[in-house]
């Protein structure tokens, strides 16, 4: 019977361990301001365009005015720079970006610039997602995930899309603006738009930390890689889930007919095991 009991227990166990869930990466290593925010003619508040200087378009956090009197925005990136994805496939992923008042974007404008985003914690993940756009067409480029152990994984020739039209949009619809003529653009309210990058960590990687995330841009084209952030799925369990694991309830244990279950929906499987150790 001890047998047996302490059978179950681990199962169950291992069940609510499988959970996978997502977490922002504060990173940092951003080199321009792209987004402009606040009240003031955009050039106040951005450093450079999101796309090739002869384009000069930028995008805007919703509390951005031109002047004081200017009407409220309806469109534009949320103020506290937290993106909800709006791909059904990553449902509850969510990306921090970093503060529109200073460098927000790993700007990479040629051929071969490179640049690294530092994670403030080193995170062990099964998947990264990095959010990012190209401005002025799209770009071409090789993104490495680099290890505590001195590791890397390579992900090259990704596809960066441009900010218009594109697929797998975090956010879409957010309007863009003229930092020469301050001229705001809603875009048919469906574009711009920022998309998320996926980046399937290799199984003998997912234990190691991630300590930064390199971004080096292939392609010659006049056109734009800027990255904003990244977060990753990860498989831990949250403070409110290792109380969960605590408060669920299977019992009696052993049975012979009936067996009761409390508190175990968010379980992934359970076994049930004979008085050899099969599993029934």
């Amino acid at each position: 019977m001890k047998r047996k009991l302490l059978s179950l227990g681990v199962i169950l166990t291992l069940a609510q361990l499988n959970a996978q869930t997502y977490q922002t990466l504060t990173v940092s290593g951003f080199n321009a301001d792209v987004i402009a925010n606040g009240v003031g003619p955009s050039l106040n508040s951005t450093t450079m365009s999101l796309d090739k200087d002869t384009d000069n378009f930028a995008y805007m956090s919703r509390d951005f005015k031109v002047n004081s009197s200017a009407t409220t925005l309806t469109y534009g990136l949320p103020e506290n720079g937290l993106i909800t994805s709006a791909v059904s496939a990553t449902s509850g992923l969510t990306f921090q970006m970093a503060s529109y008042s200073g460098n927000n974007s790993l700007r990479l404008p040629n051929a071969n610039d490179t640049g690294t985003l530092t994670l403030a914690t080193p995170t062990a993940a099964n998947n990264v997602y990095v959010l990012a756009v190209s401005g002025s067409g799209p770009s071409t480029g090789d993104i490495t995930v680099n290890f505590q152990d001195g590791t890397t994984q390579v992900f090259a020739s990704t596809n960066f899309q441009d900010w218009y039209g594109g697929t797998n949009a975090a956010i879409q619809g957010i309007g863009r603006i003229n930092r020469a003529s301050n001229a705001l653009d809603a875009a048919g309210g469906t574009n711009p738009r920022i998309y998320q990058i996926a980046l399937a960590i290799s199984a003998g990687n997912q234990s190691k930390p991630i300590t930064s995330i390199t971004v080096k841009k292939t392609s010659t084209a006049t056109t734009v890689i800027n990255v904003f952030g990244a977060s990753a799925q990860v498989t831990q369990l949250s403070v409110s889930d290792v109380k969960k694991a605590k408060e669920k309830s299977v019992y009696p244990n052993p049975f012979l007919n009936e067996l009761n279950l409390a508190n175990i929906s968010d379980l992934s499987s359970i076994d049930i095991l004979d008085f050899s150790g099969k599993i029934c």
